[in-house]
């Protein structure tokens, strides 16, 4: 059941929201899709999917034709694909229509500049490092990406830059540093590069929410002029149930959380360096405080609250598995299971308690709005 549904349906049961609305709620929040809503998705997925199998086939007929194409011929064909889309897309863009087919444009352009430049670096056997192919890939679609403004194509990007990182710190000379700390210096910088990433989603969504909150309020103040409740009921309704954040902030939020926790296992198992160990803990810990505060002191998001706790959960197993399992015996194996039950069993409960905690906020605020509505 979605949560739109289950909030018109508390809201009944606790005659907060008229009956002679719930027809309203039901249509305004999409409760039951509609056929136009069924033809927007088909159409939307229908478009990415094409433009995603589109520019793989591209690669691939390249890839495949490889020993009966010439140079120019290889060349010529993966250029012609990037001036056709970046013509399409100055052409769209005069007309200032069809938002989505520009940005998708876009994003074949910036995967046909990497195919360019593999396709280079094959052709003429230049032996450049393979993160030198990633970071001019991420420096040349940069305006692309800026001027997009896609999600998408902020995780190409990001991915980018990831791996570019990655490969050039397993080439790179860090002698300057401690053995010692190697490990933890280059997962240490993919984690506050995966961090500083994570906070611009978050300034980013907030200030979109600081703009949609702004038109809330005119249309509030032309409800309340029109003396018109039903279409104020639904769109607070609408609202409170809605996710707060785009799905693009999950994923990097789940990478934030993976090197992180990864930063906090590390310097356990690779090195005996007390200071090692106190600096990646800090890291860890501070980041735990960071999630906390943003996701259920100041609002409450379920997922992110799971990824925080998956964390917890993780760090502390291995933790405690590096002192425990020194020799493998049977009773630090239950000691483990224990713990583990016990963790997960506890996530659990707390997860369910802010479930019900955020629920109960909505249904409050829901009839705090619905009641003054009907007030006016």
């Amino acid at each position: 059941m979605s949560q739109s549904r289950r909030t018109i349906e508390q809201l009944l049961k606790r005659n907060i929201l008229p009956i002679a609305n719930a027809d309203a709620a039901s249509t305004q929040l999409k409760v039951y899709p509609s056929a136009r809503t069924w033809l927007t998705f088909f159409d939307k997925a229908l478009l990415i999917i094409g433009a995603v199998a589109l520019v793989l086939s591209l690669m691939f007929f390249v890839a495949y034709n490889w020993l009966n194409m010439g140079k120019m011929g290889k060349f010529a064909l993966v250029e012609a694909g990037l001036v056709i889309s970046i013509v399409l897309y100055v052409a769209l863009s005069f007309r200032q229509r069809f938002q989505l087919i520009r940005q998708l444009l876009l994003l074949i352009a910036s995967v046909i500049t990497g195919s360019l430049l593999a396709l280079f670096g094959q052709v003429y056997q230049t032996g450049a490092d393979t993160w030198q192919l990633f970071f001019a890939w991420a420096i040349l679609i940069t305006p692309w990406v800026m001027i997009a403004r896609f999600p998408a194509l902020w995780l190409l990007w990001l991915g980018l830059i990831n791996a570019g990182l990655m490969l050039y710190l397993d080439v790179a000379d860090l002698s300057l540093i401690n053995d010692i700390y190697q490990s933890m210096t280059q997962v240490g910088m993919l984690a506050l590069i995966n961090f500083i990433a994570f906070n611009l989603w978050l300034i980013s969504i907030d200030k979109q929410k600081s703009q949609t909150v702004s038109t809330d309020k005119v249309s509030t103040y032309k409800s309340r002029t029109h003396e018109a409740s039903a279409p104020l009921i639904t769109s607070k309704i609408n609202q409170l149930t809605k996710s707060s954040l785009h799905w693009s902030t999950y994923l990097v939020g789940l990478l934030s959380t993976y090197f992180i926790s990864y930063l906090a296992i590390v310097p356990v198992f690779e090195n005996d360096s007390s200071l090692a160990i106190l600096i990646s803990a800090i890291s860890w810990l501070s980041w735990c405080g960071f999630m906390l505060w943003r996701f259920y002191q100041r609002r409450v998001d379920l997922l992110m609250l799971t990824y925080l706790s998956f964390s917890i959960i993780t760090v502390v197993m291995f933790w405690v598995g590096e002192s425990l399992l020194d020799d493998f015996d049977a009773g630090g194996f239950l000691t483990l299971t224990l713990l583990l039950i016990g963790m997960s069993s506890a996530a659990v409960v707390w997860l369910r308690k802010v479930a019900r905690l955020q629920n109960s906020n909505r249904y409050k605020d829901a009839a705090h709005t619905i009641r003054g509505a009907d007030h006016e």
